[in-house]
């Protein structure tokens, strides 16, 4: 049934629309762009376009410019952007206030969204061409990445067992947007070794099995599928698609790209200054056999272009004989996190963020996690991050520092059986018992070229998400005082260098690496337990142009 709505996406777009344009490559000459720096854009009528995906290369840049200052119409923590959104945002950049490499950059940005361009307008005094009534794209990928372990959080490695070998997996997929009248799409069918291979899954199965010759182990997942109505102030959307609601640098707490896609409805109202985006599901697999609804909002206030206010809040409800409630569904349900009053078996979290422009070389921002249940004594367990930026120490450079601190993020209801981390939820960044330090460069020397350069300390307790409060009389912490940090820490230094490769042309190679030493002591919270190991992950990606047909 998923994979039946997910296809229907495109077969509808495909199928809207009178008279074939023809198709058109639209990996166009890299030509730089010309615009002062800080020309304002004309206002442009509302246009429906399909998302960039998360794990797209242009997303280094965009991160680097959003900090810089030079893009402010884009959210710092919300993504992934609309195509037309960053065609609008890089229209506005003057190249001549860039580095040698941002400009790389810049001209491929603006060759992959040539189409976008032409119907907005370049932001170099040409006129925007005709809006074409609806358009699909297309791209095929494929390579291998090498794991040296497989546990996806290079900072908690699998170094025992299985899944700690070194090994090759294959990848590659289909990928397809397309938008009619005022519907988007996209369709996102990939397959990857990781799939079943992830130790975090049960015998590392992201998919299920199914029997037979054709169908037998093909890793095959949709990634992305959903069709969206679009509107200037109002957007609905159905189906999965990757998210991030995270600091700078960060995978977000209660909403990250880590966590694997799933079907859902989704949702945002406002404008880009002030916006409400949220989304809902229905899950009935949750580790236990009942039924189990996903609510999730985030009001974002941009009251000027230099600060950002966020706060968000989620639930999870459900259990043996349980309903919906409407009430922690609604879109506005933040007070929801204040009582208890309801006998649904429930819990919550929420979140406080800021994002601060302080000068054109200095970002501040943060955000404070509480993470509660309805059960008695639960309440509040809390997280939270610190961060400052530093985006412009040279052309095309900037440097981060994060620290986090987390004591609990699980979701959980009244019944014992029933408790559940966020990764299981298949939502945010799952999380416990830790602090984190991260000192990171983002560094674009030259197009197609993204280098991070960073240091990670990590500190982790044996805290379990499942104990409310570990009982007073072990002596881990004293009678009504909660705190990080519980039993045998477990510390790892990671120095390492990430980064990311991709050619020019049409057919391109694209190379994603993360590279590190972990300097581990005291392994799974053994005592004396020391390690040093090399945690890597290289992927080499080879993909077509991407392939746009349009109809007038």
């Amino acid at each position: 049934m998923r994979r039946t709505l997910c296809c229907a996406a495109v077969v509808y777009v495909l199928s809207t629309g009178s008279s074939l344009v023809g198709p058109a490559s639209v990996h166009a000459q890299e030509t730089p762009a010309t615009p002062e720096a800080g020309r304002t854009v004309r206002s442009e009528p509302f246009r429906v376009s399909p998302y960039l995906p998360l794990d797209h290369w242009a997303y280094a840049a965009l991160d680097h410019w959003i900090a810089a200052g030079r893009i402010t119409s884009l959210s710092p923590w919300v993504q992934p952007y609309r195509r037309i959104e960053v065609a609008r945002a890089i229209a506005g950049i003057g190249a001549a206030s860039l580095g040698a490499g941002e400009r790389g950059w810049l001209q491929r940005l603006r060759a992959e969204l040539a189409t976008e361009l032409s119907e907005i307008g370049d932001g170099a005094g040409r006129d925007a061409g005709p809006m074409r009534d609806a358009g699909v794209g297309l791209q095929l990928s494929g390579g291998g990445r090498y794991y040296g372990q497989t546990h996806r959080d290079v900072l908690r490695p699998e170094l025992e067992g299985e899944f700690s070998e070194g090994r090759v997996l294959e990848e590659g997929g289909l990928d397809v947007d397309a938008r009619a009248g005022v519907v988007a799409g996209a369709l996102r069918i990939w397959r990857k070794g990781m799939y079943r291979n992830d130790a975090q899954f049960p015998d590392g199965q992201v998919v299920l099995r199914r029997d037979g010759v054709i169908v037998d182990d093909l890793s095959l997942r949709v990634e992305e599928g959903y069709l969206e109505l679009q509107t200037r102030y109002a957007r609905v959307s159905y189906g999965r698609m990757y998210r991030n609601w995270g600091a700078p640098g960060l995978p977000g707490f209660l909403r990250s790209s880590y966590a694997y896609s799933e079907d859902e409805i989704g949702y945002r109202i406002g404008t880009d200054r002030v916006f409400i985006v949220g989304m809902f599901a229905s899950y009935s697999d949750f580790l236990s056999d009942t039924t189990h609804y996903v609510a999730m909002h985030r009001l974002e206030l941009r009251p000027f272009d230099d600060l950002m206010i966020g706060l968000s809040e989620s639930s999870v409800h459900g259990g043996p004989g349980e309903g919906l409630d409407f009430r922690l569904v609604m879109p506005i349900t933040i007070w929801a996190l204040a009582g208890d009053e309801r006998k649904t078996a429930f819990n919550k979290a929420g979140q406080l963020d800021l994002w601060w422009h302080a000068t054109d070389g200095l970002n501040l921002y943060g955000s404070l996690l509480t993470d509660a249940t309805n059960r008695e004594g639960s309440c509040c367990q809390l997280g939270g991050s610190l961060g400052m930026e530093l985006p412009r120490l040279a052309p095309g450079l900037g440097l981060r520092v994060n620290f986090t601190a987390i004591q609990s993020l699980a979701y959980r209801t009244n019944v014992p059986w029933e408790e559940y981390s966020v990764e299981n939820v298949g939502l945010g960044w799952d999380k416990v018992d830790l602090y984190l330090a991260s000192l990171e460069a983002d560094w674009l020397p030259v197009a197609g070229l993204w280098l991070r350069p960073k240091l990670d300390l990590l500190r982790k307790g044996e805290g379990d998400f499942r104990e409310l409060r570990p009982d007073a009389e072990t002596g881990f912490i004293p009678p009504g005082f909660p705190r990080i940090l519980i039993g045998e820490v477990e510390t790892t230094i990671r120095p390492a260098l990430a980064g990311r490769w991709r050619t020019g042309g049409r057919f391109a190679l694209d190379v994603e690496w993360d590279v590190g030493v972990n300097l581990i002591r005291d392994y799974n919270h053994v005592p004396g337990d020391d390690r040093t190991e090399l945690v890597a992950t290289i992927g080499a990606r080879l993909s077509t142009p991407r392939w746009e047909f349009g109809w007038r």
